[in-house]
């Protein structure tokens, strides 16, 4: 109990450190007061700490190993950073992206000089990373713009998360979207040519996924059998 609290403690500082991480990168690509002003005003303070809070206990709770929760709150705390920039200012900053490839590169190393396998750490990330990078060029042959932030980030899942947890972010992503876009018709705000910034549901898709991997069994099962 004491260290979901701690979780939550920590949860509360990222958020907070994080915001102004955020600030600092809206202020790189926008002079709009009314865009920097934005992410930082109390209320999307205040949602931020508690949704990175709850979420840090969630993380501390759910798992004992110090490297595997170091790893799963950096993957919260840059995802909540990217939705939110994204809805902001319809951009995914590089930074961020680059964190998250340093970050799982880092866990991979730690990994395999601990003595877990390579084919279940550099592999599956591999495949993952080649899985986020191609499947977001397959809708740009057929017509539909996809941002070049977009396809970065969706590249980084599939290296953080690895191929299966690339496959459950991207169903939760697409799920969020779909709400969102009948939400959009339905009140007549906007239809189903409607830009939409995919970051925000992407990280959805992370969150959800590092916090609850469905996937992960089956993923351990299908690699060792595979390599």
């Amino acid at each position: 109990m004491v260290e979901i609290v701690y979780g939550g403690l920590l949860g509360i500082l990222a958020a907070l450190a994080f915001n102004r991480i955020a600030i600092f990168q809206i202020k790189r690509r926008t002079d709009e007061n009314a865009k920097i002003e934005a992410v930082g005003n109390t209320a999307v303070i205040v949602a931020w700490v508690i949704l990175s809070g709850t979420l840090f206990a969630a993380a501390f709770a759910i798992f004992k190993n110090t490297a595997a929760r170091l790893e799963a709150i950096a993957y919260i705390s840059i995802a909540i950073s990217i939705g939110i920039v994204d809805l902001d200012i319809k951009k995914i900053p590089n930074s961020s992206v680059l964190a998250l490839l340093i970050i799982r590169t880092v866990s991979i190393i730690y990994a395999i000089v601990t003595g877990v396998p390579v084919k279940e750490t550099l592999i599956p990330s591999l495949i993952g990373l080649a899985a986020g990078f191609i499947l977001y060029q397959l809708p740009m042959l057929i017509g539909i713009p996809i941002g070049t932030g977009d396809v970065k980030y969706s590249a980084a899942i599939g290296y953080c998360l690895g191929a299966f947890g690339y496959l459950q972010a991207s169903l939760i992503m697409a799920a969020g979207l779909i709400v969102y876009l009948i939400y959009l018709v339905v009140t007549k705000k906007g239809s189903l040519k409607t830009a939409v910034p995919m970051g925000p549901y992407l990280s959805l898709g992370v969150m959800a996924t590092v916090l609850y991997p469905v996937f992960g069994e089956l993923s351990d099962k299908i690699f060792s059998q595979l390599f």
